[in-house]
């Protein structure tokens, strides 16, 4: 969605219906995504410290957003922590369904 900005000469392809990205013609190359509206969710997660069994729970919060490079046509969901490099993941569409699924199967039981 490019809102009330002139549309960068380098877009070439309409944006997707979920995307929510205002894209200027000064975007850095590395910056060039569609993403769609992220969500922020407060979790705890377990962090295991090097020579301990056990993890600790860490309060932290998951982004969620769906992305694609402009230009590309793979389209991603990121889950992780933002600005962490170390733990993430970026699955396809239909394998975040998958996930999904089976998360909720398993707190169904």
């Amino acid at each position: 969605m490019d809102g009330d900005h002139a549309r960068p000469r380098r877009l070439h392809e309409p944006c997707p219906s979920w995307c929510t990205s205002t894209h200027r013609e000064d975007d850095a190359p590395e910056d060039r995504h569609h993403e769609g509206t992220p969500h922020y969710l407060p979790v705890v997660i377990g962090v295991r410290e090097q020579g301990s069994a056990r993890p600790r729970p860490k309060t932290t919060d998951l982004l969620v957003v769906r992305t694609r490079r402009c230009g590309e046509p793979e389209e991603w969901v990121f889950v992780g922590e933002p600005d962490q490099q170390r733990q993430h993941l970026v699955l396809a569409p239909d394998s975040a369904r998958r996930v999904a699924t089976a998360l909720q199967a398993q707190l169904d039981r």
